[in-house]
């Protein structure tokens, strides 16, 4: 497949003035609109440390005022580099022939996710969206801290599914994360910077999204039933302390496991199929472990939708395989594509995957950048959660990456 004229603009720059960044890469992606398109609006994601108002500020310079989505990043992913300084911007500027149908979001996610989700999801519902429609969902992942408390995803989509009722749109997004500290996230939500807040875009009908899931983590141990769980802290496993648990499986120490928050090589999965089936990690939904409490031998996760009874496993990644299933299932998504040409490619990859987090020497998302980049626009950055379809519809996900690629609609 070759790459064809940009239906939409992608621009990337790091600078530590929010300002200067956000300008750069807006000049950068409206040189790629065609000379007779207007600007729409923008899809930005930006470093951590860079101030949200000041960003507005440099895309308004440049574009006036126009809608602005999207939101923070532990990093950002474009064709030519990933990098996670939190000094990054990068932006898909759209023409407006492609604008959204619509723009929704309701706040209140620190009351209740799933209250939040049933509104969002019956604001969507009442807009008689065609069959195949694409949402972007994006939410801010932190509720409160320090200590951190998570917007609970999950609930958010369980909300969702009960507002949308019939309707089963092609739902893709990320709970945004401003750091790897877990300090800040904020989504942009087409006027200005929000917390509490979760954002559906619903795409133009002429765009179609075609999804690919990379995962890369494989069992560290049998399987273990919670036993005890308090939301996203897992108490018990097996009846047994689950710190203790994992000192033991692990055969690591506490003071090591202590040392080392939050925790670089450590999810717990859990498989949804015949559990004694071959391995196949795409039949798994794993959450990352973020913390250890060693006040009651608890792991903390960064979902908390498993609960009593769930059977999970200890769960470690592999780098090489992180590699190669990026780069197998990019190359079979592109193999797939229907014969219009790519406008334009997300790729949301979870910030404990960057090499800054996970320790690796290798990019994992080489292989996207590489591949997708040189077919058309894409822009890319580093997520708290990652939302993608699951057993027959969207949910959270932990320790993924995402691509999206969308083609016109012939």
């Amino acid at each position: 497949m070759q790459a064809k004229p940009a239906f939409v603009g992608v621009g990337h720059a790091r600078h530590a003035d929010a300002t200067t960044a956000a300008r750069s890469a807006v000049r950068q992606a409206r040189e790629q609109l065609p000379a007779h398109a207007t600007p729409g609006w923008l899809l930005t994601f930006a470093g951590g440390q860079h101030d949200a108002a000041a960003l507005l500020q440099g895309f308004q310079a440049e574009l006036g005022d126009l809608p602005v989505l999207g939101g923070c990043g532990v990093g950002v992913i474009s064709a030519a580099a990933a990098s996670a300084t939190g000094y990054e911007c990068g932006v898909l500027l759209f023409p407006a022939s492609l604008a959204p149908t619509a723009i929704l979001s309701v706040a209140g996610l620190d009351q209740d996710e799933a209250e939040a989700g049933r509104r969002l999801g019956a604001e969507l519902h009442a807009l008689n969206l065609p069959v195949a429609s694409t949402v972007l969902l994006f939410y801010d992942s932190i509720k409160s801290g320090p200590p951190p408390v998570l917007h609970v995803g999950s609930r958010l989509l369980d909300g969702l599914y009960e507002g949308l009722a019939e309707d089963h749109p092609l739902v893709i997004g990320a709970g945004t994360l401003a750091d790897m500290n877990l300090t800040s996230s904020y989504v942009f939500d087409g006027r200005q910077a929000c917390r509490h807040v979760a954002v559906a875009v619903v795409l133009p009908p002429a765009l179609a999204g075609h999804v690919a899931i990379m995962h890369g983590c494989l069992p560290a141990s049998d399987f273990l039933e919670i036993t005890r769980i308090d939301g996203a802290r897992v108490l018990e496993l097996d009846g047994r302390p689950a710190l203790a648990v994992v000192e033991e499986r692990l055969g690591v120490t506490r003071a090591e496991l202590l040392a080392r928050q939050p925790l670089p090589s450590l999810t717990l999965g859990e498989k949804h199929s015949d559990p004694y089936a071959p391995f196949n990690d795409g039949q798994y939904v794993n959450r990352l472990v973020i913390a250890v409490d060693p006040s009651d031998d608890a792991l903390v996760l960064f979902e908390a939708d498993f609960q009593v009874g769930s059977r999970v496993q200890l769960m470690g990644y592999e780098p090489r395989r992180m590699i190669e299933s990026a780069r197998e299932q990019t190359r079979d998504l592109l193999a797939g594509l229907p014969p219009q040409p790519p406008v334009f490619s997300l790729y949301i990859d979870c910030a404990g995957r960057s090499m800054a987090f996970s320790g690796m020497e290798e990019d994992e998302a080489a292989p996207v950048r590489q591949q997708v980049g040189a077919l058309c626009p894409l822009l890319g950055f580093y997520s708290g959660v990652e939302i993608a379809p699951f057993m027959g519809r969207a949910r959270p996900l932990d320790w993924t990456g995402v691509l999206v690629v969308f083609t016109l609609v012939p």
